[in-house]
């Protein structure tokens, strides 16, 4: 039977220290037929050079490839939009220019997909590991994998709620019965494209299959969870709160109940907004840092030596 045609999309920006081992781990896919898309937002540093030149070098791997690059940055919403435009497989595999692929990872997708009736969104597990790659955990940053269990209407009100609990990285879907319930991610909020996507979803009935399997190693530390830490996601937050949350609250609740609740995230997000700079300039500014990181800085190598040598 001649196998599906995967996608695998890679969004990158500023990925140059890590996006080999993402395009690595691709490669190194036990699935045969694949389509490799690579899209950069306008990185600074060198991540293009180093995708156009492995692209060249593997081209032979995949069906087909394609590196997109645009002269302005429009953030990951932006991005993940160009890159679902290019794609042409029946299945698209997305994942970000610092995250790792398992080798069995898009095998074991297409295995269920084929064994199970109309599963057309699929998620796995992930498990995240540090820079050095010295520890890995099953959970970061509040996933949850018990939300498969609730109903459609159950999990659009934990969405709603508590906030984005999917684990974006390690998410397989059919890219037919994506365009039909969702188009293009929302660009008013640059910075998180798929909480917003998964509401769409979830309001225009789709639903969420799961395979308890990891299939994606999810960098702690790189570009994705910078990012985290940046004004502008607390600004993309905010654009979350008013354009999807609160009128969700005011249909659930009725709008006086909530108007404290309201001024309550206004201001937590606005506070994270203003000072999430101030506190990193602070820190990376001040004295004890800087003497901290001179003297550390050697030790922190020589463990890394130490390491390889054991090994």
């Amino acid at each position: 039977m001649e196998q599906l045609l995967v996608s695998v999309s890679v969004i990158t920006y500023n990925s140059s220290k890590t996006v080999l081992e993402t395009l690595e781990s691709i490669k190194a896919q036990t699935y045969q037929n694949l389509e490799l898309i690579v899209s950069d937002d306008c990185s600074t540093d060198n991540t293009v050079e180093i995708c156009r030149n492995w692209i060249e070098q593997n081209k032979d791997r995949f069906v087909r490839t394609e590196l997109l690059t645009v002269d302005k940055n429009t953030g990951v919403a932006g991005n993940c939009n160009r890159a679902e435009a290019a794609c042409q497989g029946e299945w698209v595999k997305g994942i970000a220019g610092d995250d790792i692929l398992v080798e069995d990872c898009i095998e074991s997708c297409v295995d269920y997909v084929n064994s199970c009736q109309d599963v057309a969104f699929l998620f796995g597990k992930l498990s995240a590991f540090g820079e050095n790659k010295e520890f890995v955990r099953d959970k970061e940053r509040g996933f949850e994998y018990s939300f498969f269990s609730l109903t459609p209407k159950q999990q659009l009100d934990k969405l709603m709620m508590d906030g984005n609990v999917l684990p974006a990285p390690a998410f397989f879907y059919n890219r037919k019965k994506y365009n039909e319930l969702h188009q293009d991610n929302d660009t008013r909020i640059p910075l998180i494209e798929d909480w917003p996507m998964w509401i769409n979803m979830l309001e225009k009935g789709a639903r969420f299959d799961f395979i308890d399997k990891v299939i994606v190693l999810y960098r702690i530390g790189g570009i994705s969870t910078q990012t985290y830490m940046s004004k502008n996601y607390f600004l993309s937050l905010r654009m979350m709160w008013f354009l999807y949350q609160y009128p969700y609250w005011v249909k659930k609740f009725g709008e006086n109940v909530t108007i404290n609740e309201t001024i309550r995230q206004e201001y937590v997000y606005y506070c994270s907004y203003v000072d999430c700079e101030k506190k990193y300039l602070k820190v990376i500014e001040s004295r004890a840092y800087k003497i901290g990181k001179f003297i550390i800085a050697p030790f922190a190598k020589l463990k890394r030596i130490i390491g390889w040598i054991i090994k």
